[in-house]
């Protein structure tokens, strides 16, 4: 069989309109409930087939710096693969990511790069995978690595592993302000004291669907209050983007760090871009919308 062609994948980044903590359990884990949408950031990804006797992953661009080839969510995710599938067990690969997506943003690009290169490999080599031992192998890259596998937006609960699909359809404008400091997720949530008690799904999607900016009013984020205190440079963001009127909404993405707002025109977004440029000159601003 000839060998794979370098191929060029786009690894979608995703933003978390709210996210709510219900409680810390035993496990040192946190419940939880969100929804997710998949934004039209990527990191850009080529991956081929080599007769080397290794993979070899590099990660290049502004954000790759904190990357190490040896120790990310494509070498879980290949290796997992490669454990569970002679197909292509001995086969090794060349594999570079153009890193576009903020690391340690809370916008989910490690776990978008390792779900791409996974069903790209998935489908390449037309490997007949369990579905159990898909999920063992996201659970492996993490529990938000589910909401990768298909472009539609997601109501995740439970540890983030329990998905609902959200077929209604959005386009926002969204404007992304990363403070160039990162956060990281477990000590978020180790240091996280807020808490939100359950919200019916059903009646979240018939908000949404009836006024999307109805459903903004009770659209929080449990972890900015810990987010803050760790990384002042969050809360300073989001108050300045909560005084200008032209933004519909505010929050910050996952554990943080990056914020957003959303807009309800681009020449608005355009408008308050210009504003966080000349404020904030030295943070990553990037703008965008909504995947559906």
């Amino acid at each position: 069989m000839a060998l794979i062609k370098k191929t060029t994948l786009k690894s979608p980044a995703k933003i978390n309109l709210h996210l709510r903590v219900l409680k810390k359990v035993p496990n040192k884990y946190h419940l939880i409930e969100s929804l997710i949408s998949l934004i039209g950031l990527y990191d850009e990804i080529t991956i081929n087939e080599t007769l080397a006797k290794k993979t070899k992953i590099t990660f290049l661009g502004k954000f790759s710096k904190t990357i190490t080839s040896h120790d990310n969510s494509i070498v879980t995710a290949l290796s997992s693969l490669q454990n569970i599938n002679e197909k292509i067990r001995n086969k090794n690969f060349i594999i570079k990511v153009k890193k576009n997506i903020p690391v340690g943003s809370g916008l989910g690009g490690g776990s978008s790069n390792a779900v791409t290169v996974l069903l790209f490999l998935i489908k390449k080599f037309n490997l007949n995978v369990e579905k159990k031992i898909l999920l063992e192998i996201l659970n492996k890259i993490g529990f938000d690595s589910r909401i990768f596998l298909n472009k539609y937006p997601k109501f995740i609960s439970h540890y983030g592993e329990r998905i609902n699909i959200f077929k209604h359809k959005f386009r926002l404008n969204v404007l992304l302000i990363y403070p160039n400091k990162p956060n990281f997720t477990k000590i978020i949530y180790q240091k996280n004291k807020s808490f939100s008690k359950t919200f019916s799904i059903k009646k979240t999607q018939q908000t949404i669907k009836k006024n999307i900016h109805e459903y903004f009013h009770t659209a929080n984020n449990d972890l900015v209050h810990a987010a803050k205190k760790i990384n002042p440079r969050i809360g300073n963001v989001i108050e300045y983007l909560k005084k200008q009127k032209m933004c519909d909404f505010v929050q910050m993405t996952g554990s943080g760090s990056c914020c957003f707002a959303i807009f309800k025109s681009k020449k608005t977004l355009l408008k308050c871009e210009k504003l966080v440029k000349t404020r904030y000159r030295s943070y990553w601003t990037a703008k965008t919308k909504t995947i559906t």
